[in-house]
């Protein structure tokens, strides 16, 4: 069997970028401590970043743990970590998500500044390019390691395409294109029972947006290199606990 290739290999075949989105990963390597260094603050610990895309989802889902049983701890959030910053990123995960107010990411998985690259859209959806260009950057470009696709109960997005499925709802201005890329997975699950509908139409979705992004030729390389994983779960809103897919 062949080694797996790195991943500027795997990138090499399908992304050709310009010599200063290169050399961004390269900067924030370096920015942490000479951020801080310069403007004679001390230094924030930081947490090592996950060796493998296994190692960054328990992260992830262990930050979810510390969340639902109130004993978040991020301390990376202040002053001195935002110093720190200023010249680069290095994000170990992507997490799309719905652009609902009752669902913030480095909150849910306890995680901070700089640790996510969070791209919003209502529905947590993968049809725009826009979305779907945002997440190639920072994996292309920032190195994150893991997608993580992130809906929630009573989404209103979801609700609104069940409508738009099953009472014909039409939507004013662009609404409605927020809401299409959803009424396929509405339609997948529409038989079952009624009070099961929403939250099968919300896992389908996020089902559905992971199977898009694994499509993806600049992903889907990654992934088969298992230098790259992309996955999803639900947030509950009332419990604050993160259920995996499958």
């Amino acid at each position: 069997m062949d080694a797996p290739r790195s991943r500027r290999e795997v990138l090499g075949t399908t992304l050709r970028l310009s010599g200063g989105l290169v050399a961004a990963s390269a900067i924030g390597a370096t920015a942490l401590a000479k951020t801080a260094e310069v403007a004679g603050a001390a230094t924030v610990p930081a947490a090592p970043f996950p060796k493998t895309p296994q190692a960054a989802l328990d992260r992830l889902m262990a930050g979810n743990r510390r969340f639902v049983a109130g004993e978040a701890r991020s301390a990376r959030r202040g002053s001195v970590r935002r110093l720190q910053l200023a010249s680069g990123q290095m994000p170990f995960a992507v997490v799309l998500t719905c652009a609902d107010s009752r669902v913030p990411p480095e909150l849910i998985f306890d995680q901070g500044l700089g640790d996510l690259f969070v791209v919003r859209i209502a529905g947590n959806t993968a049809a725009d390019p826009l979305v779907v260009g945002s997440i190639e950057y920072s994996i292309a470009v920032l190195g994150s390691i893991v997608i993580f696709v992130l809906g929630h109960s009573e989404c209103g997005a979801v609700k609104g395409a069940i409508d738009s499925v099953t009472k014909g709802t039409t939507f004013p201005g662009d609404i409605g294109d927020v809401v299409a890329p959803i009424i396929p997975a509405v339609e997948e699950v529409k038989d079952v029972p009624k009070d099961e509908l929403l939250d099968a139409a919300i896992d389908k979705n996020i089902e559905r947006a992971v199977a898009q992004l694994s499509e993806v030729t600049i992903l889907r390389d990654l992934v088969a290199d298992d230098q790259l994983m992309i996955t999803g779960g639900e947030y509950e809103l009332e419990s604050g606990k993160i259920d995996l897919l499958g």
